[in-house]
């Protein structure tokens, strides 16, 4: 039994139940589809979040009395954490000239001198960036000789971080529903087209053909009703992913392995849906 004539048959197959396999197609095409828009909005969502987090900085305020060496020797011990990546020292006079610019306001044209103080931006590793472990940097930070001050965005990382674990469980748990649900929904669609050529099946055990002889053609059916079922939804995410690059949102990442993903998911459903639904017709 050649690859060729199996190939043959299973688009016979198709041919011959037209309705039946535009159904089934279409029921995956639609299934795959959604599960890859939740896949994508959880990946863009933890994206999102990753961005923000790699702008932590800790601002730590430094006492105006400090001379060069100390300086650099705080520098040195700040840096030595393990949760630290980069140390930038910023003179008062630079944090004048950032304020000027972010606000378009002189203060010292104002007050008549610099209130800002000098002062070190901690950046901090990616890794290192659940609320405690930076809370737990702070303090200790907060404890060397010459620091005044250390300031972060505390309770916007305790927000982000809360909801985006809570965020990613709902997608996870809708992802998995979905899945659960396209199928029970293939094997169903599957099994009603194998169940109307149930006579077939009949008349070739009859004739004596084998188990394999008579499940093979349905199952390359099935597998290539998977195949295109999940090349239109790969096609489908494409032009989403496309039209909201153009239209909203240009940032927007497409997990590196989700399209040959769905195309393989697509072709594993499709042929347990059909293995599974001619099975119940063959006697053993």
């Amino acid at each position: 039994m050649s690859v060729f004539f199996l190939l043959k048959e299973g688009i016979v197959g198709l041919k011959r139940a037209r309705l039946a396999a535009v159904i089934t197609i279409v029921s995956i095409c639609l299934s795959l589809s959604l599960f890859g828009s939740f896949t994508l909005v959880g990946y863009n969502l933890q994206d999102v979040f990753n961005r923000f987090y790699k702008k932590i900085r800790l601002e730590v305020f430094l006492d105006s009395s400090l001379g060069l060496d100390q300086l650099e020797k705080l520098k040195k011990k700040i840096h030595q954490n393990p949760e630290v990546e980069a140390v930038e020292y910023i003179s008062s006079q630079a944090a004048l000239q950032e304020f000027q610019k972010t606000f378009g306001q002189d203060l010292s044209s104002v007050l008549k001198s610099n209130p800002l103080p000098a002062s070190f931006r901690v950046v901090l590793r990616p890794k290192y960036t659940a609320p405690e472990r930076i809370e737990d940097l702070a303090n200790r930070i907060r404890r060397l000789p010459g620091v005044q001050e250390v300031l972060y965005q505390k309770e916007i990382v305790r927000f982000l971080h809360k909801y985006l674990g809570l965020g990613i469980a709902i997608l996870l748990i809708f992802a998995f529903l979905i899945l659960v649900v396209i199928t029970i929904l293939i094997f169903n669609t599957i099994r009603l087209t194998i169940h109307s050529r149930m006579n077939i099946i009949e008349i070739m055990q009859l004739v004596g053909a084998t188990n394999l002889f008579i499940k093979s053609p349905y199952i390359i059916e099935g597998m290539l009703q998977g195949l295109l079922g999940s090349l239109l939804a790969v096609g489908i995410l494409a032009l989403f992913v496309s039209f909201i690059r153009d239209v909203f949102y240009h940032g927007i990442q497409v997990p590196p392995h989700l399209y040959p993903f769905l195309l393989i998911l697509g072709t594993l459903l499709g042929l347990l849906g059909s293995y599974i639904s001619v099975n119940k017709y063959l006697k053993y």
